[in-house]
């Protein structure tokens, strides 16, 4: 049991501010917004738009525009915990991650 704990607390060591962000931060999330583009997505957070293209990853936010960070954005890092392509770590506790949300079905935790 000691080992999984050590694990946990490992998993969650790995977690940056930006993952941070990106799971406890409200954000709204529309595919279909009328300013994005077919392979976009628009991700509402405190208020603004941002429009990002997952598949790249590029978001317009001023975080990429000016620092480009590695791994990417908490707009870009959202989709991908939403997608299930970002894991979250075992040991994330439930009550903090934002109640929107929604992990893709069939990707479990």
């Amino acid at each position: 049991m000691a080992i999984a704990a050590t694990a946990d607390i490992t998993a969650l060591a790995q977690l940056d501010d930006r993952d941070i962000k990106a799971l406890t931060e409200p954000m709204d999330i529309y595919a279909d917004d009328p300013a994005c583009r077919k392979e976009q997505v628009a991700v509402y957070n405190h208020g603004d738009r941002y429009i990002v293209t997952p598949d790249v990853p590029c978001c317009d936010c001023p975080d990429m525009l000016h620092r480009r960070p590695s791994g990417g954005c908490k707009h870009i890092r959202r989709i991908e915990f939403e997608r299930g392509e970002r894991p979250i770590p075992v040991g994330v506790n439930d009550d903090a991650i934002d109640d929107g949300l929604h992990i893709d079905s069939g990707v479990g935790r």
